[in-house]
């Protein structure tokens, strides 16, 4: 086994300078959830549930906008492998235009059609109605968060982390000021209620936008990406590539993203105390999925850049490496959630039946998490980042759709099974994905190079 563990510093020094910057920007992520669901829970379960709700369409754009960017860093972290920043601009170009597309449908969808929209997730008429006064003032997000994902995404790929670290630490103290003075009516502001709530988001969405487009054109001196290039054709080369190994990444994220969908509509035709009780959840094991993540984002960039300067053998080690880690960090979040359950429960201004239902949730899912953790760092790290997207498409979506969304929809509505059941048959696609994910390391067959021809990593591997 110690043969295949990284023993060189080196490594764990650009893990760690990945990994940190990044858990420290999604805990920011997290802790802004984590005060709206306070914030608005002193409002009520219906609000609570509303915001939840309504928050899967930005969810589903972000997701969207994750795969676009994820499978554009296939390229850009292997082209940064070989020292090659132009074809990075060339892959930014055309990766900021597909979002910006992206962007309008949201933006025309949400606007004109909230209730229909909410109308999807619940049939309770309450809920529908507050939901979709958040839905339609978030519409006007999509463009400018947009623009702020694709740039950090690719940035990262490059090695460029804490920007957004710093960028999203500054949005945190925003939103939390405009949350708190809109949603109950403080420093002289309208008690705007979930309103307010939508609106301090669109604030801080805006600064990230400001301060996002000042570090890409001013700042960053990597990939040196100027306003003229956003004028480019985009190369037919380069978009060849990307659909041959970055399309599957979004076509992954989409189906999931609509999976996952899918299973807010199953829970929300379940029970409102369902729904509010799993979006407690949900920010719990956003706080402790948070070093998972970057752990995840630090195995992608660094196997993309290790296959990109041609060191394949390298990559397979690395990759074992990042796997012993993935377990040991599995159960480490695992304790981690059991021990919080309840304290996180109290904060909440909740019914009784809301917070068994919460507690249930959150045992049964601290254990899952193990299995989330494992697929989540070698599957949407290492083999995504390898470049294998084919795979990660297969066994992700054939999760969501063989497993999750038929599972639940059949224990929840059809049988009325009790929730920790249901939580268990909603969430059935993750242990599916972690022994595909456990399989293809050990395979080895994961390794694929987008920026050289056959003959040439034939070559490299000779």
């Amino acid at each position: 086994m110690s043969d295949f563990i990284i023993k060189d510093s080196s490594f764990y020094k650009k893990v760690f300078a990945i990994a940190i910057p990044m858990a420290l920007q999604n805990l920011i992520n997290v802790a802004v959830s984590l005060l709206d669901t306070v914030m608005l829970g002193q409002l009520g379960e219906v609000v609570m549930s509303a915001s939840s709700l309504a928050g899967q369409v930005g969810f589903t754009y972000m997701i969207m906008n994750l795969g676009l960017t994820a499978g554009a860093g296939v390229l850009t972290s292997q082209y940064w492998g070989r020292n090659d920043p132009a074809s990075i601009r060339k892959v930014m170009t055309m990766t900021y235009k597909i979002s910006m597309v992206f962007a309008a449908i949201f933006t025309v969808v949400s606007f004109l059609f909230p209730q229909q929209i909410m109308n999807i997730f619940t049939k309770d008429a309450d809920v529908i109605a507050s939901g979709a006064v958040y839905v339609k003032i978030m519409a006007f997000s999509f463009f400018i968060s947009g623009f702020t994902m694709t740039s950090f995404n690719i940035l990262r790929t490059v090695g460029t982390v804490k920007i957004a670290m710093y960028t999203y630490g500054i949005s945190f103290f925003i939103n939390v000021f405009f949350n708190y003075s809109l949603i109950f009516g403080k420093f002289g502001m309208p008690a705007l209620g979930i309103a307010g709530a939508a609106i301090a988001t669109l604030i801080a969405r805006f600064a990230e936008f400001v301060i996002t487009v000042i570090f890409v054109f001013k700042y960053d001196h990597k990939i040196n990406f100027t306003p003229k290039d956003l004028l480019l054709k985009t190369d037919t080369t380069i978009f060849k590539i990307y659909m041959k190994h970055g399309a599957p990444v979004l076509c992954n994220e989409v189906l999931w993203s609509i999976g996952n969908s899918m299973l807010s509509v199953i829970m929300g035709h379940m029970s409102k105390e369902f729904v509010a009780a799993n979006s407690i959840c949900s920010v719990m094991f956003q706080c402790t999925s948070v070093i998972t993540q970057g752990i995840s984002a630090a195995a992608g960039v660094i196997a993309g850049n290790t296959i990109g300067e041609g060191k394949y053998k390298l990559a397979k080690q690395q990759s074992l490496t990042m796997f012993i880690i993935s377990i040991f960090l599995g159960f480490v979040c695992c304790g981690i959630a059991l021990a919080l359950a309840e304290p996180l429960v109290n904060i909440y201004n909740i019914t009784e039946q809301t917070r068994v239902i919460a507690i249930e949730l959150l045992t049964v899912m601290a254990v899952l998490t193990i299995f989330q953790t494992i697929s989540g760092i070698n599957m949407f790290g290492t083999l995504r980042g390898g470049g294998d997207s084919k795979y990660v498409l297969f066994f992700d979506v054939s999760s969501m759709w063989l497993f999750s969304v038929p599972l639940g929809w059949i224990s929840g509505l059809v049988f009325g099974w009790p929730v920790w059941a249901v939580c268990i048959c909603l969430k059935s696609g993750d242990i599916f994905k972690c022994f595909g994910a456990i399989s293809r390391i050990m395979s080895g067959k994961w390794i694929k190079d987008v920026t050289r021809t056959e003959e040439q990593v034939a070559d490299l591997k000779t």
